[in-house]
């Protein structure tokens, strides 16, 4: 599995790609869920809500314009292409949590993706130069994996890590390959870093599967019901929403260390 060497960015946009960055200068970023997005958003500076509903904000010297998508492929799908269709961007960086698949990952490390899969295969491959930058502004390479539900016992994790073929590192998630297959359509350079909320070997809430739609969104109101019906299972849902949290901040800390100085 080779990583690619990590160049110098030019210093005035870091992250973006050279003389394509000067004709399309934002930095378009995605999240699945508003938590994560709020995280992230207390590291940047002159934030603003367009029209539109899309957040401007700058990262250092990087203009960019977020956005979270919704949760699941379909919402993650639509979300990702109204952006990009809005800003007509550089590069497209996708951010969140995911689940650990690898033993050697620790809550609150980051992954980018050298490989992003789902049940239809390999995803287009990630833009060579921002994975580079990435790794260097200290995520580890790994292959993220996307799921219609979510993975909720070690079982089900160490049978997904299975099929990563001696990979170092593997997390799993239900956006990453819709945000990659929709950039990849609108020849938009990606990559996608995630930080990890539950370990390897860490259970979740199985009632966290049945509260997903059809389309991939997790219902809150009947994650609630569950979780009142089963109040053994609250502090799980608590310690996993306070780490949402805290992922949030660290991902917003590593957008500064990729994108520019931090203000």
């Amino acid at each position: 599995m080779s990583v690619p060497d990590a160049p110098q960015p030019p210093p005035a946009l870091r992250g973006a790609a050279g003389e394509e960055a000067a004709r399309r200068p934002s930095i378009a970023i995605v999240t699945a869920l508003g938590e994560e997005l709020e995280g992230i958003l207390q590291q940047a500076r002159g934030v603003r809500r367009r029209p539109d509903g899309l957040l401007e904000a700058r990262f250092g010297s990087a203009p960019t314009l977020l956005t979270a998508t919704g949760d699941g492929t379909g919402n993650a799908a639509r979300g990702a292409a109204r952006l990009c269709d809005a800003a007509h961007p550089a590069a497209l960086i996708g951010v969140g949590v995911a689940g650990a698949l690898t033993a050697g990952l620790k809550v609150g490390d980051l992954v980018a993706g050298l490989r992003v899969r789902d049940a239809s295969g390999e995803a287009p491959a990630p833009d060579a130069r921002l994975l580079a930058w990435a790794l260097s502004s200290g995520a580890k390479a790994g292959t993220l994996v996307t799921v219609a539900a979510p993975v909720v016992t070690p079982a089900e994790k160490a049978e997904l890590a299975r099929s990563l073929d001696g990979e170092t590192f593997g997390v799993v998630d239900m956006e990453s390959a819709a945000w990659a297959r929709t950039a990849a359509q609108r020849k938009v350079p990606y990559v996608v870093v995630r930080a990890v909320s539950d370990l390897a070997d860490e259970e979740l809430p199985e009632y966290l599967r049945r509260a997903v739609d059809r389309d991939g969104h997790m219902r809150r109101g009947a994650v609630i019901g569950f979780g009142l019906s089963q109040p053994r299972t609250i502090p799980s849902l608590l310690r996993l929403r306070k780490r949402v949290d805290e992922c949030g901040t660290r991902l917003g800390i590593f957008l500064q260390r990729l994108l520019g100085e931090a203000p």
